[in-house]
Formats: structure tokens, C-alpha cells, sequence
């Protein structure tokens, strides 16, 4: 489809938008931006007239209502991503929504149904996927050159800061979860994507602190069992009482081991442990080109008609292994996991 230009309205010029989502579309020669959508007029307007759409709303409806929008980008809270998506996609518009893409199962399968009721795609924003280091670890593993994986740890501990600014986050109604949801949601997508262990047998959960009325969590751990043995351990915290924060992914295997920031990858050959990091795009910032590599590859699936490698469909699997976590967390009890 040479030439053509797929129209975007987004909704929510909040952080990610203005730093990552609104750069990449700008950055690409087959998007026009045609709308903005935010509460806060004020913010809209400028949005607009700093990044070039046609025109900005307030309401949400008000932006379904024209005729001329392709494809809506959700950036909003967590409460507001599956009546919206679901209102764009029966309206006959592609979807790019946020992760994660719903509060809970219920809410994500709504979604998913009726994106597959409408024939419209419905693209999830798990932009780690896009990393070049990540997808060379990908790679690895799947090529066996790590043997059998054993295990996989990965953590975000962010040192402790205000989150004033996104109340949202701390109400458990908008939010949906605390730390667990908000950072453990991509997290166990890459570390499951990266490993190939999909379908855990059982999980087991255990939450930390309490952060605003909502009384959503502050730190989590977790341990994911899967058939035959293997195990995944993800921790996450809001709230690290350390100077730096911190951010891993190691993954272990029956001849080797990797990990994640930065990318190192060794074996054992011959019995000794060699260094065999592929090499990777040096000085590259992967987590922010992440971003625009997510983005155009959205504009190429509704160009092209292809499936995301983030569909919809796709994230249900971290949809319900949180809902599962979360019940073990309330519990106190390990779950056992049927989805």
C-alpha cells in the first residue's frame, strides 16, 4: 500500500504518550496524527499544537465520532483500557493499547472477543519485546544454545519516589494492583517470552506494604512452576530502600546461562565457561528505540494485515497468570494454574 497513511487518534497524553508513544508516531512516514484526546483541556490543546494533530478533545466520544481516524493508541489508566478499546473497536478501529491491557481476565477476554467480533486488530504495548538485546536473548534460547532452561529470575526494584503525580496508580479500583501489576505485567511476559516457558502448573505469591487509600501493594515476589521442573522468580517493588534501582533478567540453562542489562550470554564448551555475547547495536539506547520499533510495527500490521507479535489474544496468558498470583498472594496458598 504505497503512499497510504494510517490515521491515528490517541487517547491520554500522559508520560508515556508525550516521551515515547507521540515521538515514534512522528517518526514514522506512513502515520498522520489526527486527533488528541485528554480530561484536561488545557493539556489536549497543547498537546496538539505542539506535535502537529489536526484537531484535540476532551471526550472520547466526541473523537470516535470522526470519520477520518484509522487506528486509537490507549494511554489512559488501567480502569479506562477496556471500555475504550472495546468502544474503538466496535466503532471499526484498530487498537494499540497500553499494557496492561486490562484489570483482570474478564476484562481482557471482553476485549479480545470483540476485536475478533469486529475483525479488527488489537495490539497490547509490551514494548520489551522490541528490544534488540531482548530479542537476541530470545533467539538464544530458542536456538538451544542455553540446553534445557532450568530457571528464570527478573525483577524491577525502583528506589522509592512520590506517585503523586499518577494518583490512579495507588487506587485499587483504577489501578487494578500495585507494583505487582504495574511492573510485574511486562516483566513476566519478556522473561516467559525469552524463556519459552509458557503455561505454568502452579504459581505462588506473596505482596508487601501498602501505598494510598486503594491500599494497593508496594513490592511483590513470586514463583512460577512449570511442568517438568522449570521455575521462573520475579520481585518488584515501588518502594526499594536503596539508592539505586535495580533491573535484571537471568536466564539458566542446561549449557549456559544469560542475562539482561547488559546483554552477556555464556556456555560451557568443553568444560570451560566461554563468552559468547552476540553482538548487539553499541551505544544504543534499546529500551527507548523499544518504543518506535513497537510502534512500527503496529503501523505495519494494519498496513500489511498482519498479527502483532504483542496481539491481544497473546496477553491473556499474563492476564490470567496475575489474576492466579494475586490470589495466591490473598490466600496465602499456592494456585494451581488451569488456564
Amino acid at each position: 500500500m504505497a503512499g497510504k497513511k494510517i490515521r491515528v487518534g490517541l487517547v491520554g497524553a500522559g508520560h508515556v504518550a508525550q516521551v515515547a508513544h507521540i515521538p515514534a508516531y512522528r517518526q514514522n512516514p506512513h502515520v498522520e496524527l489526527v486527533a488528541v484526546v485528554d480530561g484536561d483541556p488545557e493539556k489536549a490543546r497543547h498537546i496538539q499544537e505542539q506535535n502537529g494533530f489536526a484537531e484535540w478533545y476532551e471526550d472520547f466520544s466526541d473523537m470516535l465520532g470522526r470519520a477520518d481516524i484509522d487506528a486509537v493508541d490507549i494511554c489512559t489508566p488501567n480502569y479506562l483500557h477496556a471500555p475504550m478499546a472495546i468502544a474503538a473497536l466496535r466503532s471499526g478501529r484498530d487498537v494499540l493499547c497500553e499494557k496492561p491491557i486490562a484489570r483482570n481476565m474478564r476484562e481482557a477476554e471482553r476485549m479480545v472477543e470483540t476485536a475478533r467480533e469486529h475483525g479488527r486488530t488489537l495490539m497490547v504495548a509490551m514494548n520489551n519485546r522490541f528490544r534488540e538485546d531482548v530479542r537476541t536473548l530470545h533467539d538464544v534460547v530458542k536456538d538451544k544454545e542455553l540446553g534445557d532452561v532450568h530457571f528464570a529470575k527478573v525483577g524491577f526494584l525502583r528506589n522509592a519516589r512520590d506517585l503523586n503525580e499518577r494518583a490512579w496508580f495507588t487506587e485499587q479500583g483504577k489501578a487494578g494492583g500495585g507494583a505487582l501489576l504495574d511492573l510485574g505485567t511486562p516483566l513476566l511476559d519478556m522473561v516467559m517470552w525469552i524463556s519459552g516457558l509458557r503455561r505454568p502448573v502452579a504459581v505462588s505469591c506473596s505482596t508487601f506494604g501498602k501505598k494510598g487509600p486503594g491500599g494497593v501493594e508496594e513490592s511483590a515476589c513470586a514463583m512460577l512452576r512449570f511442568a517438568g521442573g522449570a521455575c521462573v522468580m520475579l520481585e518488584v517493588s515501588w518502594n526499594l530502600r536503596e539508592p539505586r534501582t535495580q533491573s535484571y533478567l537471568h536466564v539458566h540453562g542446561s549449557k549456559g546461562a544469560a542475562m539482561l542489562n547488559p546483554l552477556t550470554v555464556h556456555k560451557a564448551i568443553h568444560g570451560v565457561l566461554v563468552n559468547v555475547t552476540p553482538a548487539t547495536g553499541s551505544g544504543r539506547h534499546h529500551y527507548k528505540e523499544s518504543y518506535r520499533l513497537e510502534i512500527d510495527h503496529f503501523v505495519e500490521c494494519l498496513l500489511k494485515q498482519k498479527t502483532p507479535l504483542t496481539s491481544g489474544r497473546d496477553a491473556l496468558l499474563v492476564v490470567s497468570v496475575m489474576d492466579a498470583l494475586y490470589e495466591s498472594a490473598s490466600t496465602g496458598r499456592e494456585v494451581e494454574f488451569t488456564a
